[in-house]
């Protein structure tokens, strides 16, 4: 958890200080990030995307390992937890570094 909640921080920290002077579009209410993820789709970097999520995902997978063998899991046990755990980080990393799901609320 304390792992998810600091890659949520350093996602928002890249939105802010990539998508800082990028206007938002005000949309009933919601500022709608769509205009922002066209932009972004057309610059992505998809290199450095999947490098920074090796390393969170490499993260998840000795601490699921680490973790599994301190509570006294059989090793295979211990393997496929970790590399489940890996498979889900990487992915969900992935998913909020391309912003889906994203739209801020007003905060007037």
């Amino acid at each position: 958890m304390a792992i998810v909640k600091i890659v949520k921080k350093y996602l928002r920290y890249l939105l802010r200080k990539k998508h800082s002077s990028k206007r938002a579009i005000r949309n009933s209410g919601t500022y709608s990030t769509d205009s922002m993820l066209k932009n972004a789709a057309e610059k992505f970097d998809w290199i450095e995307t999947i490098v920074d999520g090796l390393i969170i995902s490499g993260l998840a997978f000795f601490g699921s390992l680490g973790g599994g063998s301190i509570a006294g899991l059989d090793i295979m046990l211990a393997l496929k937890a970790s590399t489940i755990s890996t498979g889900i980080q990487f992915f969900i990393y992935l998913a909020l570094r391309r912003g889906i799901g994203q739209t801020k609320k007003i905060l007037h």
